[in-house]
């Protein structure tokens, strides 16, 4: 084999290996990409679903992001959220028409979708955010164009003017912004219109709690910090973990509330939900 040969077979072996590397999440870079090649093609999506008596198709298995691949737990889990954010909402503002509404994190749509009967009833702005270029497609394809979506990026920057929203709500995000997380909530902030609404789920004790019960799964060992399933209960005021890739971020109560009253107003700490979860939510104001 020719030395140019040799350089080039060696050349395409060191991008492969820079591929796998950053595959999960580019370790300088902005958000996870449709793919790492010179060219990008639509990605080659299975058929959507489509449930009797749904108006809106559901993505297939392979693009819920983790979510059940069971149809009706899928959607029972994202209109229960769906109901958790009006709840907390209808709490702390007027749920009036015209209102503007971001998930943070919408990954392909699972809570946003459930939103539909506001948009169509009270003329709501439905917008959705995520680091994930793939999901975002998928919502670009297949939901009508009132789902204003977009490929955010993991620097705290949101594209949209001063005092625009009048909610933000994020399911498991907070959770694993290790870096900048009080730049993007002074981000989130900025954009909420006075009196707007941040909600947002966390990790607290009760998380701690819940990822040590479950010690001997993989998926806790390989995601966690010995420390989280070594330890019962949440031994310190906070812990950071991991890299941009996963990152694992728990705040003791107390200290979550008095974090993020820094730059909130009204904050509260509510405790998980009674179905689905074991993150907390922190509420507050502009």
């Amino acid at each position: 084999m020719s030395v140019p040969n040799d350089r080039a077979v060696f050349a395409q072996e060191i991008m492969q290996a820079l591929r796998a590397e950053y595959t999960v999440m580019p370790r300088f870079g902005y958000h996870q990409p449709l793919d790492y090649d010179l060219v990008t093609l639509p990605p080659d999506f299975e058929p959507p679903v489509h449930v009797p008596n749904v108006d809106l198709p559901l993505p297939p298995p392979r693009e819920r992001m983790g979510y059940s691949a069971d149809n009706q737990e899928y959607l029972q889990w994202g209109e229960y959220d769906r109901d958790l954010i009006l709840e907390r909402l209808g709490g702390r503002t007027d749920l009036r028409s015209g209102m503007r509404i971001m998930d943070f994190g919408c990954s392909s749509g699972r809570v946003l979708r459930h939103f539909q009967d506001q948009h169509k009833t009270m003329n709501w702005d439905l917008y959705g955010v995520d680091v994930q270029a793939r999901p975002i497609e998928w919502m670009r394809q297949y939901l009508p164009d009132h789902f204003k979506v977009y490929t955010g990026n993991t620097l705290p920057h949101l594209p949209f003017e001063d005092n625009f929203f009048d909610a933000i709500y994020g399911f498991s995000v907070f959770t694993h912004i290790k870096y900048q997380w009080d730049a993007w909530i002074l981000e989130l902030r900025r954009v909420l219109k006075p009196g707007g609404v941040l909600m947002q789920t966390i990790h607290t004790e009760h998380a701690w709690e819940f990822y040590y019960r479950h010690r001997n799964e993989s998926w806790v060992k390989q995601n966690h910090t010995p420390r989280v399933y070594e330890n019962p209960a949440m031994d310190v005021p906070f812990l950071y973990h991991g890299d941009i890739g996963v990152s694992q971020v728990f705040w003791r109560r107390d200290v979550a509330k008095k974090y993020w009253s820094r730059y909130l107003r009204q904050v509260e700490v509510h405790p998980p939900s009674e179905k689905n979860s074991f993150q907390d939510m922190v509420v507050g104001l502009k």
